[in-house]
């Protein structure tokens, strides 16, 4: 589960405000950008902004902000509020923002979200749902409607939305505790569609516990970490449920899933349960999978043949991506293949899989063109130098 820690931002300070007034604002911390800075120091890979003055207006406010933490820190920045235009989507994301946060386009205007994950991919786009005793709230939490949060999930999700964010107005601010009770429901109702971030109420470490042990993707963090009745690092340390162990064949079916999922080049001999088989008794100890909660999110098939190492397949399920999994599979791999005194790999891939193959670059491999995936061997795959395994 990842940990979002929380910047509101008001007339550019950083503020926390009480169930939603703009009233109770008050300021938390004197920096955005060394507050951001802080909380990369305790572990944190994305960070979760709302521009509140942006919330109210209906657009963009504090943008200047938001691009200062992205380019000036390694953090995955999310940012939410006034955001009602594609044209708006767009410049974030060309600012160098991660995903932009839709909440009340989603209740006003259901096209936009759906035209928005078309355009720019579910990756780049979450559904904020803000609710007032189970009805939605929008306008920065200032009209309240007449639909039930469940309901627009599921609308959403027909729009091609894959994760919410799901707050109990009444517990924002409050360090009361989250909303187990609404939180279940919601997972129960679409969680095996979606990925659902928690927020609102998280006080300690009982409630990081509680919303990892839903199965939830995600839960977000303000007042506790200002207040100091949170850890981040701790929360962080404590949310991680995901599990890489070695593959098995009895992950054939799942990991078979993922590779149709990613659209991976497959071919009925090599790939086929029996051809695994073989391939995981020829090498035992390379290949992994990521787990979480029981359900497999990824998976490495990784071998070598005594002298080269050599990624067949790496893949991780479209709902679990953007959290470093892929990252953490890749060099559970290479440390395996180093410890059993292999120090160059080599991987099976295609120039023409332009999205997947910015991943394999940034993590040091130079492509090739197109190959021949039949007739591919060892002395034709892109070589990692011995130098990236230390």
């Amino acid at each position: 589960m990842i940990i979002f820690p929380a910047i509101d931002i008001i007339g550019g300070q950083c503020v926390r405000l009480v169930r939603g007034d703009y009233a109770t604002a008050e300021k938390v911390a004197e920096d955005p950008l060394e507050t951001a800075k802080k909380f990369e120091a305790a572990g944190a890979e994305w960070i979760h902004m709302v521009d509140l003055d942006g919330a109210k207006a209906g657009y963009p406010v504090n943008t200047g902000i938001y691009e200062d933490i992205a380019k000036n820190t390694h953090l995955k920045v999310e940012v939410g509020g006034g955001i009602r235009t594609l044209d708006t989507v767009k410049a974030y994301l060309d600012l160098g923002i991660s995903r932009v946060i839709l909440g009340s386009a989603a209740l006003k205007d259901p096209q936009l979200v759906a035209d928005a994950v078309k355009r720019f991919g579910a990756d780049k786009i979450v559904v904020g749902i803000d609710a007032k005793d189970e009805m939605v709230a929008a306008e920065g939490w200032l009209e309240t409607s007449n639909v039930h949060y469940i309901d627009l999930a599921k609308a959403m999700i027909k729009a091609g939305v894959t994760t919410f964010i799901f707050t109990d107005i009444s517990k924002d601010g409050t360090l009361s505790g989250v909303n187990t009770a609404q939180l279940k429901k919601l997972r129960d109702a679409v969680g095996d569609r979606c990925n659902i971030v928690a927020s609102g109420g998280v006080h300690t470490m009982d409630d990081i516990i509680a919303c990892r042990d839903l199965g939830l993707y995600g839960t977000i963090c303000g007042k506790s970490l200002y207040q100091g009745t949170l850890d981040l690092a701790e929360a962080i340390s404590a949310a991680d449920s995901l599990e890489i162990r070695p593959m098995t064949t009895d992950d054939y079916d799942a990991a078979y899933a993922i590779w149709l999922a990613c659209g991976n080049g497959l071919n009925n001999l090599d790939d086929s349960r029996e051809g695994i088989a073989r391939y995981l008794a020829r090498n035992p100890n390379t290949s992994f999978v990521a787990a979480e909660n029981g359900v497999i999110a990824g998976v490495i098939l990784c071998g070598h043949d005594g002298r080269r190492g050599y990624i067949q397949h790496m893949s991780v399920a479209p709902a679990y991506r953007r959290r470093g999994i892929a990252s953490r599979l890749v060099n559970r791999a290479l440390a395996a293949l180093r410890a059993e005194g292999i120090h160059k790999a080599a991987l099976v891939a295609f120039k023409k899989n332009a999205g997947g193959n910015a991943f394999w670059e940034a993590q040091g491999f130079t492509l090739r063109e197109d190959l021949n995936y039949r007739n591919l061997t060892l002395t034709e795959m892109t070589r990692i130098d011995p130098d990236y395994l230390r």
